[in-house]
């Protein structure tokens, strides 16, 4: 495991559209992750996007990202790697996940749409790769 701890949290974007909700109907959740890394290797981002859709129409956009500072011996493991290994991204992901869920049942309080939980993901489907290091990955 790489040492870290989460360092900031942010909400880029959240919007509710509880008009366009219909009670007992399906609601589809589409998510994506990004992650990027810090130029020195001492900060990890993952961020994602979180959609809500019902009878295509969106109904709730989040975007989340938790910044993950990492340990000088977790930095010398991503250069000499010269990865991230799969299992830390799921991991962030995971961190990253429990976030929103927070985040949703929170600004969605009072609103029709707090009746919709984020369910599990999993991120073993979603996430399959390690994140190979190249000049392209670094972020500032």
């Amino acid at each position: 495991m790489i040492p870290y701890k989460i360092s900031n949290i942010v909400t880029k974007q959240f919007a509710i559209f509880p008009e366009k909700f219909v009670n007992g109907e399906i609601v589809n959740i589409n998510t994506n992750y990004n992650f990027n890394l810090k130029v020195d290797f001492s900060e990890i981002r993952c961020s994602s996007v979180i959609q809500f859709i019902q009878k295509e129409h969106l109904i709730l956009v989040l975007e989340v990202v938790c910044n993950f500072n990492i340990a000088a011996e977790g930095v010398d493991f991503i250069k000499n790697e010269n990865k991230i290994p799969v299992d830390f991204l799921r991991y962030m992901a995971t961190i990253v996940v429990g976030t929103a869920r927070g985040i949703i049942h929170s600004k969605t309080e009072g609103s029709v749409l707090n009746s919709i939980v984020l369910p599990p993901i999993n991120l073993v489907d979603t996430i399959q790769s390690d994140f190979q290091i190249n000049e392209k990955s670094n972020c500032n």
